[in-house]
């Protein structure tokens, strides 16, 4: 099988087990494919098992997400009953022929078929064991049982915690807290100056939102603010207008100093970053994904990341769980996820101070340079395959 113990950084076989579908709007197909580049970019070969999305132009794929070129496998099954069966049987005689250094990847089926004939294997989740179904926690516990599980990967020490007091089939020094993170981007000023962009007047503040339109991101918050900030231009970047009704507005009311962008793709929300001022993540209490589950307690938004790596300035909620990342003052301002009035006075502090500003722009950057890229999180994840194995 794998003989891991003599695995470095650099020039190992890499296989990444995802269930997500490729090319999506959802942010773990992001994840996942900058965890890939960013593998590669260590100098590894890299092989991506995925679920194919709306096209299998493989180049167009690596492009909208603006990745490098490593190998991408998607499955497209249409019975959705044996879909994930049928995905991890296909990863696992790929891998039989493969003989990969490091397996790795967020594939829980994935995962454990390929621990189950032998292959040693590092799970990653971003669930805690509550949230998951009946037969994923089956799955799970015997993932976890398993002699062939190296360790698993989480994104916060609240997560950490949470699988550790839900589960007694793994030890705390078998589980890696590694952050999200964000690729390191370089853009010329004319990429950034030909970006469309409306505004009210160039000469305004632009306060940004990147992500969607759903219950638990502050959406209503920010459109409160911006009836009040009416010298300021907000931009909403990943919904539209139209999406209000889901978190339970009316569409047709008038928000002239607001500017709806739509979906773009991950490359254009990079640019769209850097032509705000200030950027805001209002997350709420309960943050509800599509399928239901709030992550409020334990996430690790992959927006935070983007967000620091733009190098402007974060007004941002204070959640317990962003405080691992965020440190008030130093890379971003903490307000009270509810309290509207909180955001009105540091929003204004912000627009009347540049140099603070640019000092948390600064901040937060550099720490994405020294702790958080994504190449420093691949980096963490071998070397904890790595140690795990003796």
């Amino acid at each position: 099988m794998i003989s891991s113990l003599t695995l470095n950084s650099t020039n190992i076989k890499v296989v990444y087990l995802s269930d997500s579908l490729i090319p999506s709007k959802r942010a773990n197909s992001v994840h996942v494919m900058h965890m890939c580049n960013a593998f590669k970019e260590l100098n590894n070969k890299v092989e991506l098992f995925g679920l194919k999305g709306g096209s299998s132009d493989i180049e167009a794929i690596r492009n909208w997400y603006g990745v490098g070129d490593f190998d991408i496998k998607l499955t497209s099954l249409k019975i959705p009953k044996l879909r994930l069966w049928w995905h991890a049987r296909k990863m696992l005689m790929a891998i039989k022929k493969n003989k990969p250094d490091l397996i790795f990847g967020r594939s829980l089926y994935g995962c454990y078929l390929l621990a189950k004939n032998g292959y040693k294997v590092c799970f990653e989740t971003h669930d805690p064991v509550s949230a998951l179904n009946d037969k994923q926690l089956t799955i799970f516990n015997k993932l976890l049982e398993s002699p062939n599980l190296v360790g698993v990967v989480v994104i916060s020490d609240a997560l950490k915690r949470m699988l550790l007091s839900q589960s007694k089939l793994i030890a705390a020094d078998k589980i890696l807290v590694a952050h999200d993170g964000a690729t390191i981007q370089q853009f010329s000023d004319q990429e950034i100056n030909s970006y469309s962009w409306p505004a009210s007047d160039e000469k305004r503040i632009q306060l940004g939102y990147v992500g969607t339109i759903s219950r638990g991101r502050g959406i209503e918050l920010i459109l409160s603010l911006s009836k009040r900030l009416l010298h300021l231009d907000f931009h909403i970047i990943g919904g539209r207008k139209k999406e209000l009704a889901k978190v339970g507005m009316n569409e047709s009311e008038e928000f002239p100093n607001v500017f709806f962008h739509g979906f773009v793709s991950p490359k254009e929300a990079s640019i769209a970053r850097r032509k705000c001022d200030i950027l805001l993540a209002p997350y709420q209490q309960n943050v509800t994904l599509r399928s239901g589950k709030n992550t409020a307690k334990y996430m690790s938004p992959l927006k935070v990341f983007e967000y620091m790596e733009s190098g402007k300035a974060i007004v941002a909620s204070d959640l317990p769980v962003l405080r691992e990342v965020l440190l008030d003052g130093h890379n971003c301002v903490l307000c009270c996820a509810t309290d509207e009035d909180h955001w009105f006075e540091k929003i204004n502090d912000l627009v009347s101070d540049e140099v603070k500003r640019l000092e948390l722009g600064s901040n937060s950057k550099s720490e994405i340079d020294k702790k958080y890229s994504w190449h420093k999180r691949a980096e963490h994840i071998i070397e904890f395959y790595k140690s795990s194995q003796g």
